[in-house]
């Protein structure tokens, strides 16, 4: 679903490089095929899982266009083309063209990465720009603050809940699932750092550019749904841990280690909440969700801490 959209697109000359991390689900199989009936798609077949990172860059080396767009296999292109997703990113970019069409090399890049308006599935917005994380920030999200006060401009300050994603803005990050960039800015940054197997090296990515002095925008002109299918999703347990043990080397990367140990134990202390909360919930209402929250959290907590290194 989300390589159809743009190989189909006139006016735009583009390549779709699919990276396959040892699927096996077939995948090759149909990709060796679509490859023989359309050489602008490439096909890179991992033998084993290298993860987000590592995969992203094999792709992003071989690409020989002048913009990336990392986008996840199980995203679908709602609307938007990708000469309008250009048309802004060049608008924006005091390193792009100029009037005539010549390169503005004088200039430094203004735009680092562009991302896209997601939604969820069942067409709920799914809140993909983000403010850079801090402790302040995830002690919010621990405690679902974020959610009991959405509209706070504090509480509400790492999901951007209060906005309502209508219009173009200034953002510090953009979730992985939709990111478009100049391929010589994402060299220069770096890529995207292999040290994280899944989830925060889009924030990472993000951050430093924001310290080269690019500003990353959110562009609700192009529109994708994100079902959010991968393998991780299937066990919200696993994406859980995945995502703050991923957070905690964000920290140690970007702050301190004693940043990550505070973050490793303010994370603590939620998971512990969450556990007394649906302990006594399944108590009282046994036949609800509870217990299956409950032994999603629990499991969390065993995943989260085992081995923990900060």
């Amino acid at each position: 679903k989300s390589i159809e959209g743009p190989i189909n697109e006139s006016g735009v000359d583009c390549e779709v490089l699919i990276v396959d991390n040892n699927s096996g689900d077939g995948s090759v199989g149909y990709l060796k095929e679509k490859n023989k009936r359309n050489s602008r798609f490439s096909l890179i077949a991992n033998s084993s899982n290298l993860g987000f990172s590592r995969a992203s860059n094999i792709g992003a080396r071989e690409a020989g266009g002048r913009y990336l767009l990392f986008l996840n296999p199980d995203t679908r292109i709602i609307s938007g083309r990708l000469k309008d997703l250009i048309d802004f990113y060049t608008e924006k970019d005091n390193g792009g063209k100029d009037n005539s069409g010549k390169d503005n090399k004088d200039k430094s890049g203004k735009i680092g990465v562009a991302g896209a308006k997601i939604l969820n599935a069942d067409g709920t917005l799914q809140l993909s720009p983000r403010s850079f994380p801090t402790l302040a920030r995830q002690f919010y999200e621990s405690y679902f603050l974020h959610r009991i006060f959405k509209k706070s401009r504090i509480f509400g300050s790492y999901f951007l809940s209060w906005w309502d994603h209508r219009s173009v803005r200034e953002v510090d990050w953009l979730t992985g699932s939709f990111m478009f960039i100049r391929k010589d800015y994402f060299l220069k940054a770096g890529m995207f750092d292999e040290d994280y197997f899944m989830y925060s090296e889009d924030a990472d990515l993000c951050l430093k550019l924001h310290k080269m002095n690019f500003t990353n925008y959110y562009f609700p002109g192009f529109v994708i749904e994100h079902s959010d299918s991968g393998i991780a999703s299937k066990d919200p347990a696993v994406r859980e841990a995945g995502i703050w043990k991923s957070r905690r080397l964000y920290f140690k990367k970007n702050y301190s280690r004693a940043h990550a140990v505070a973050l490793s134990l303010l994370y603590l202390a939620g998971v512990l909440n969450r556990i007394f909360i649906f302990t006594v919930l399944s108590i009282f209402r046994p036949g609800s969700k509870n217990k299956t929250r409950l032994a999603s959290y629990i499991k969390v907590f065993g995943l989260y801490y085992k081995n923990l290194r900060v």
